[in-house]
């Protein structure tokens, strides 16, 4: 099982490679429609990187071991070329050897555990990691499908777009009337007109335009709005809402019961975008299919130009719409986005309106449309550009209002997204695509799961004997940089997808900002799924001459998670040195620069570099926001965080004592003889009350250590037992340069087990080899 995890790892790792620079001049936009790779091509396309893969591993690895593992791994790569019939060769190989690479290892991580020999709970928390890993393992796929669909791609049957958009309605033909809603919460009036000015100016000739300001206490803010609409009464309608309930969903469907009889489309647009001429006129021609209930075109964003820190956050954004969005399109998956974006209005009153209790009203729109058995489509094709959130804060309040909304869309709808609930019309790519858009929301969940375990285990090493170490850090060294690795290929896909114009200091800078909002993520995850309705999310104030020590303070829980991290970690340097502590703290890195950087882009946000316009809409953006209460923590929020506390201590265990039977990932690398030699050199008695079996990742494996008291954790981490076992072998046990790949999990065997490249036909001697280890008790 060793064997086929390296050859996969390594596998993946050229293939995908070797799809992304095969990809790197594709943008998923593009209504390509050549034929996808041939089956042939397809099903040959892994065997390269699996042979290159093993022609690296023959020299660590037994030549019989890697010859099999090649051969299972390309044959499990067969079963995806009828999935993948669009795709390209390299786009094949990428996606079908990175499915194969985790369930070999998630298969290879429960036989561990099954036969570890744990008890009580020990085995629990060992199998409750497992389950954290399979969730880890099922957002790479999420995530990872996406990437390869939308640049992998060679055909679109669906797309609208680039080159391939719905024909342009011709003036002998008929023009449905329009109604464009425009709802409005405390936004600067002349922000408001100039948006007015530009649906005036639309090339259509049968629309109106309903301008619906909720709830706005100022009356200078909307006075001029209104004078505006009254010098246009031939198309523009105000009307102002006081003490409206339903916040923004609830405003939308005050305008839809006031809309001219005539309206069949209803459009929204957000009151600070600048809409194209040609909108409507090029898109409601994809509303001849009578089917059809929903049109979206991207989200665009206009004067990002100003800073880098602009530049990162609108690449971030971009994300969604260059890759999401045509990869759920092609499946008929795509979600209705709001803001330029139109919906039948047959359709809407088909499914009840806008439902007032979801913050995301228009996602949760577009699955009851598609549960009814209507379709919509996304387009490709930009026609209208607002302003993004101008500062950090006002970022952090919106994007937990999207993950929020979409906790509370699973809450409501999972049963219709299970496949085998039979009372929609929904298929199984369609509740696919609407699980995938969900449960991505997790995986700042799970990321900040798996750094506080690797807090929590640098701590035990520092104070205990570092045992909770030693029995979980072979699964724990692969599962955050998975997650890693995962944000890594998104901010890649979002280079090669979203224009030319990116730079790789652009990239970075969007991952980092996604980095930098994972708590505010996580928390609105909890707090989705356990609160009863939607509440506002509290940021300071940050006003426009902002300093550190005000950007730290609006960032309290990042700076402190942050300061945690770095404590543990320099407290399990100081106590116990070695490749395990240089190790876990390595893994901190990523989360702790996420941590970190929100500070730093509050700083960044209120300093960019706008026009006079946007600047005073900054000064002002904390005021804004379309949801509430301001409800403080609920019982069941605290309930919520406590139970996640309570799992991380169960995975962990710091004061349980009790080690596997055998290492997670047996040992690559020198023969037991070199171990045995390594003890004795070192003094190290063959013969003890019971050994402790260290597994990969955490120390070199095949250490055995003596368990009669708190020493054990340093035989593996002390620097003066690596250099005393170095003078005496080459590649001894407790040398750094035998430590295997933390991706090398898999087989439940012991260490000198028959798959080890050493001695492969030898039986090291074992001191317990048919029993439990016997528990140590510390002092």
């Amino acid at each position: 099982m060793t064997a086929l995890v390296l050859v996969a790892v390594v596998a993946t790792v050229l293939t995908t490679a070797a799809f992304l620079v095969a990809a790197r001049d594709r943008a998923p936009g593009d209504a390509r429609h050549a034929r996808g790779a041939s089956s042939m091509a397809r099903v040959l396309a892994p065997l390269a990187g699996l042979a290159l893969a093993g022609a690296l591993l023959v020299p660590v690895l037994p030549p019989a071991d890697v010859g099999w593992s090649v051969v299972a791994l390309w044959a499990s790569t067969v079963v995806w070329v009828p999935v993948t019939s669009r795709w390209s060769a390299p786009g094949h190989a990428s996606w079908a050897l990175s499915a194969s690479t985790g369930l070999a290892y998630v298969v290879a991580m429960a036989l561990w555990t099954a036969s570890s020999g744990l008890s009580g709970l020990s085995v629990v928390g060992a199998w409750a990691l497992w389950a954290l890993e399979v969730a880890a393992f099922v957002l790479v796929l999420a995530y990872g499908w996406e990437i390869h669909d939308a640049l992998g791609s060679r055909t679109w049957r669906r797309r609208l777009g680039r080159g391939a958009g719905p024909a342009p309605v011709g003036a002998d033909e008929h023009h449905p009337f329009v109604s464009i809603h425009v709802p409005s919460h405390r936004e600067p009036p002349d922000m408001v007109i100039a948006t007015l000015r530009s649906l005036l100016d639309l090339d259509y000739p049968a629309y109106e335009v309903l301008l619906v300001d909720n709830n706005t206490d100022d009356d200078a803010l909307v006075a001029p709005v209104e004078a505006f609409c009254r010098a246009h009464p031939e198309v523009l309608r105000f009307h102002r809402l006081l003490d409206w309930p339903g916040f923004k969903s609830g405003a939308l469907n005050y305008a839809e019961a006031h809309s001219d009889p005539r309206t069949e489309l209803i459009a929204v647009v957000d009151a600070d975008y600048q809409v194209d001429p040609g909108w409507l006129r090029d898109t409601v021609g994809a509303f001849a299919d009578p089917a059809v209930a929903f049109v979206q075109t991207p989200q665009d964003y206009r004067d990002w130009t100003g800073s880098q820190y602009l530049r990162s956050l609108y690449y971030s954004y971009d994300y969604f719409f260059a890759v999401s969005q045509p990869s759920r399109d092609e499946r008929n998956s795509a979600i209705f986005g709001g803001t330029m974006g139109l919906v039948r209005r047959e359709a809407l009153r088909d499914v009840g309106g806008w439902d007032e209790w979801c913050v995301t009203e228009d996602a949760e729109l577009s699955l009851r449309l598609l549960a009814r058995g209507w379709s919509g489509h996304h387009v490709d094709r930009t026609f209208g550009r607002g302003v993004m959130p101008l500062t950090f804060e006002a970022l952090k309040r919106q994007r937990f209002r999207w993950c929020f909304g979409g906790m509370q869309i699973l809450k409501r709808h999972w049963r219709i997204l299970m496949p085998w609930h039979r009372g929609t019309r929904l298929d199984l790519a369609q509740r696919v695509g609407y699980l995938n858009g969900g449960i991505q929301w997790l995986g700042d969940l799970v990321g900040l799961l798996f750094s506080l375990l690797v807090v929590l285990s640098l701590v035990d090493l520092a104070l205990g004997a570092g045992l909770v170490v030693r029995r979980l850090s072979g699964l724990l060294v692969l599962a955050v940089p998975a997650l890693v690795l995962v944000g890594l290929a998104r901010a890649v896909a979002v280079v090669k997808a979203v224009g030319r114009d990116a730079t790789w200091r652009d990239a970075a800078g969007a991952f980092i900002i996604w980095l930098s909002l994972g708590w505010v993520v996580a928390m609105a995850c909890v707090r989705g799924l356990v609160e009863p309705k939607g509440v506002f999310l509290r940021t300071p104030k940050v006003r426009g001459d902002v300093h550190w020590f005000q950007a730290v303070r609006a960032h309290l829980v990042e700076v402190g998670l942050a300061v945690v991290a770095l404590a543990s970690a320099a407290a399990g340097v100081a106590t116990r040195p070695g490749w395990v502590t240089v190790g876990l703290t390595g893994l901190l890195v990523v989360p702790v620069a996420g941590w970190l950087a929100a500070p730093a882009h509050s700083i960044a946000a209120m300093r960019a570099d706008l026009p006079a316009d946007l600047r005073r809409r900054r000064t002002a953006e904390w005021a804004r926001g379309w949801w509430g209460p301001r409800a403080r923590t609920s019982l069941a929020t605290v309930a919520g965080a406590g139970a996640l506390a309570a799992v991380v201590v169960l995975l962990v265990q710091p004061t349980s004592h009790e080690s596997p039977r055998t290492a997670a990932v047996p040992r690559v690398g020198p023969s037991p003889t070199h171990q045995s030699s390594a003890r004795h050199a070192t003094g190290t008695s063959s013969s003890t009350t019971s050994s402790t079996t260290v597994p990969a990742g955490v120390a070199p494996v095949g250490v055995t250590t003596s368990s009669t008291s708190t020493s054990a954790a340093s035989s593996s981490t002390s620097p003066s037992s690596t250099s005393r076992a170095a003078a005496t072998s080459p590649t001894p046990s407790g040398s750094p340069t035998t430590v295997p790949s933390p991706t090398s999990a898999g087989s439940p065997t012991s260490v000198g087990s028959p798959t080890s490249v050493g001695s492969p036909t030898s039986r090291p001697t074992r001191t317990t080899p048919t029993h439990r280890p016997t528990t140590t008790k510390h002092p």
